[in-house]
């Protein structure tokens, strides 16, 4: 038997799981879990604890909530950390974050984004993961809904 098993090449050559699917499995779970979990995986791999988090939630999964929640997040979050954050972001997440805000506090936003110059890609990555912990931490009070990220469907 365990030899039809070693020579069965499909069965070793699918595996499941990874860096993927465990990203998409700790979105689902609430920030103590996570963190348990992921200090547990540094312990053993700090490598890979950093490749799940860089997997998670990230700040390009803002497009997909609704602008309720997004209108909750902006009043929450630093306006240095939104500022940056946004320098780096794909233009559609842009216009989406921008029509939640009234047309004078996106035309600040604007003018600071452009006022700021160029900026390195890890300054926007810190500000973007800023973002998004206050975000997760949000959605785990139950004060905005993240779509992407698991929970209860609203009706």
């Amino acid at each position: 038997m365990l030899s039809k098993f070693k020579a069965n090449t499909n069965l070793r050559s699918s595996q499941v799981g990874g860096v993927a699917a465990a990203s998409k499995i700790m979105n689902f779970t609430k920030e103590t879990m996570e963190k348990r979990i992921l200090g547990v995986i540094k312990k053993h791999d700090k490598d890979l604890m950093t490749a799940i988090q860089d997997n998670m939630f990230t700040f390009d999964n803002l497009i997909m909530s609704d602008e309720r929640s997004l209108q909750t997040l902006l009043r929450a979050t630093d306006p240095e950390d939104l500022i940056m954050a946004l320098k780096g972001s794909d233009q559609n997440l842009q216009e989406k974050l921008f029509g939640c805000m009234s047309t004078r506090a996106a035309a600040n936003l604007r003018d600071e984004m452009e006022t700021l110059g160029p900026v390195r890609l890890t300054e926007v990555q810190d500000a973007q993961k800023n973002v998004i912990a206050v975000a997760r931490k949000m959605s785990d009070d139950g004060t905005i809904v993240l779509a992407g990220r698991g929970g209860e469907e609203m009706v």
